[in-house]
């Protein structure tokens, strides 16, 4: 099953942007919380509400005291492939390379979508036991990236961006309880 997300706002092309990066993630937290125990990814819910059984791989990350539900890891069996549409409101005249670093601003819209791997990647203000709700657990779990990027006509704050993210499985492992995840 394909997943659309989507984001508006800034997106830095620096690593040192936490807080714009946990934006971005609080985005995509709202949008795949909606889906958290609704088919196909019931499954997870059943494995985390077994308090991973023997057969259930436990696939939650915890990081300090916050907890990231990924959706997709190596210890479901299933990777993504990920399609990002960057607009920005750079003039469409710029090449595509020096518009504002893209490899770096695509490389903070990854990083917004997978769990913090150390405590160094989370912000201050967080809740205390919060629960995020994630693409993927980490980069390895990326099996596949195409980016592009265009104006983004909507907007005539060049610093603004609006990005389109689809998130395709990439199965590492096929079993019959990750099948419905992958299609």
């Amino acid at each position: 099953m394909d997943i659309y997300l989507t984001y508006r706002g800034q997106i830095p092309s620096k690593a040192s942007s936490l807080d714009a990066i946990w934006r971005m993630r609080r985005s995509f937290h709202r949008q795949m919380e909606k889906l958290w125990g609704k088919e196909p990814f019931a499954i997870l819910k059943k494995w985390e509400d077994s308090n991973f059984s023997p057969k259930a791989p436990n696939f939650l990350r915890k990081v300090g005291d916050q907890v990231f539900v990924p959706f997709y890891s190596e210890a479901v069996g299933v990777g993504v492939k990920l399609e990002i549409k960057l607009l920005t409101g750079l003039p469409q005249q710029q090449a595509v390379i020096s518009s504002g670093d893209l490899d770096n601003r695509v490389k903070r819209i990854i990083d917004a979508l997978r769990a913090p791997t150390q405590k160094g990647e989370l912000i201050t203000n967080l809740e205390p036991g919060s629960r995020w709700y994630c693409v993927m657990d980490d980069d390895s779990s990326v099996k596949e990236v195409t980016a592009s990027l265009a104006p983004y006509l909507d907007s005539s704050d060049p610093g603004e961006s609006f990005v389109f993210v689809r998130v395709r499985t990439s199965p590492s492992a096929v079993t019959f309880a990750n099948l419905a995840m992958l299609f």
